[in-house]
């Protein structure tokens, strides 16, 4: 890679810091604040509770970071579209908490491996509260559509990124870190943003070429 791609895919990549930055917003809300919803149904009640399954969940934040390298190298104009995307659904998410606080009941920790002690860190790390919609579905659910709709990517690394956000989104549910509506909740917000985003998509695609149409026939006319 030439230096001047090299410094180009840098601050391309630097975009990524508009997530964290948004995340702050979610450092403020993530505490008691009045009435917490229980979104909790019966089919939530017959899911078990599967210590395993927080690897794949902590694995969500090298998997956000690595599927946008890799795609701010494959594709930078999708990239940046799909940093718009989880942007504003996270803005949307933090508004409904904002408004509706929800919480989740979690399972009482008796044993003490180390697949529990990261169960444990993760408890004591996130609150148990403003989980509808679940930002964890969301942005893995926006990384997955953002390489399903590229042709820049190779289909084994769609088939992986498609599995691992999959993954991701059911481990939510058998850590006990959200209920069923929560990815109901983050699927509708993120298809939403992801129609408002790809409307603003074609618009600025026909913009620019007549754009280009008219600079073409401007040329044309001066040569004349």
């Amino acid at each position: 890679m030439r230096k001047a791609s090299w410094w180009s895919y840098v601050m391309a990549c630097s975009a990524m810091l508009l997530i964290p930055l948004v995340g702050l917003i979610y450092v403020h809300l993530n505490q008691a604040d009045g009435r917490a919803y229980n979104l909790v149904t019966d089919l939530d009640r017959q899911i078990p509770f599967i210590k395993g399954f927080i690897v794949p969940y902590l694995s969500w934040y090298g998997f956000l970071l690595v599927g946008f390298l890799y795609l701010a190298h494959k594709d930078r104009r999708n990239y940046y579209f799909t940093i718009l995307e989880m942007v504003m659904g996270l803005l949307l998410c933090y508004g409904v908490y904002a408004i509706y606080q929800t919480t989740v009941p979690r399972p009482e920790l008796t044993e003490t491996d180390w697949l529990l002690r990261m169960v444990e860190w993760v408890y004591r790390s996130d609150q148990p509260f403003n989980c509808f919609p679940s930002t964890h579905v969301l942005t893995s659910y926006v990384l997955m559509r953002a390489y399903l709709r590229t042709n820049r990517v190779a289909i084994g690394y769609k088939i992986a990124i498609s599995s691992m956000s999959l993954l991701i989104i059911v481990s939510t549910q058998f850590v006990k870190q959200h209920v069923l509506l929560d990815i109901v909740g983050a699927v509708v917000v993120a298809e939403g943003v992801l129609y408002v985003v790809e409307r603003i998509r074609k618009n600025w695609g026909t913009e620019t070429i007549k754009v280009h149409a008219q600079q073409h026939n401007l040329d044309r006319g001066l040569r004349r």
